[in-house]
């Protein structure tokens, strides 16, 4: 009951603060834009637009809250209150979720594409989980929009950067390590036990790092 309070709460912050309105605007650019461009660009262009809203979701829209709810005390309050850290982290993920596989799963119906809807719903929700817990672990240095922008491009660059790589065709499997293309993989249908278990265990990993990050950001 306190989790899904918590999750309505959230998506009533986000609304309030134009999340929504703002990931309307994006969507609709991401369509037009997949609308007009050449069907040889069409496939790769659509997978990479749609894998890129989790990314921008939960790092840059994750960022920006925890920095809101810093200077509102919301971590001190959290502190005090009977939410508990993973129910916090559970309410961010799915909360931000949303709006990812909204946004992701309206691209690839308007794209003119064919996809594969539950590899890619899977794809966007694990992409989208990742990348929040990712978002909720660096907010712990995160004090001033200064901080917020240079740690969070460095983040984005670091996570983007190897798929360029990879879809200019060096496929190596050792590549698959890297969270990021073990997602295009798996949104392209093209489903792994080993892709899976990469996600799996780097979902666990940031999930650890970020119930240390609100411990400590709930201390300060």
């Amino acid at each position: 009951m306190k989790l899904k309070s918590l999750i309505l709460g959230d998506i009533r912050q986000q609304y309030k603060y134009g999340f929504y309105a703002l990931y309307t605007l994006f969507t609709l650019v991401y369509i037009t834009v997949l609308r007009i461009l050449p069907m040889p660009w069409k496939e790769l262009c659509t997978t990479t637009l749609i894998f890129s809203d989790p990314v921008l979701i939960g790092l840059m829209f994750m960022g920006a809250i925890i920095l809101f709810e810093k200077s509102e005390k919301v971590m001190q309050a959290l502190a005090v209150s009977p939410i508990s850290i993973h129910t916090y982290i559970l309410s961010k993920v799915i909360s931000i979720g949303l709006i990812s596989l909204l946004s992701g799963v309206l691209i690839a119906l308007f794209s003119g594409m064919e996809h594969s809807y539950i590899h890619l719903a899977v794809g966007i929700m694990l992409g989208s989980a990742l990348f929040t817990l990712v978002g909720i672990s660096l907010s712990a240095f995160i004090s001033t929009m200064n901080n917020f922008m240079l740690i969070m491009v460095a983040t984005l660059i670091i996570s983007v950067a190897p798929i360029s790589v990879y879809t200019m065709g060096y496929k190596s499997g050792a590549m698959l390590l890297h969270p990021s293309i073990s997602l295009i993989e798996l949104m392209s249908g093209n489903i792994s036990i080993m892709s899976l278990m990469v996600i799996s265990i780097w979902c666990i990993a940031m999930y650890i790092f970020s119930c240390l990050s609100v411990k400590k950001m709930m201390t300060i």
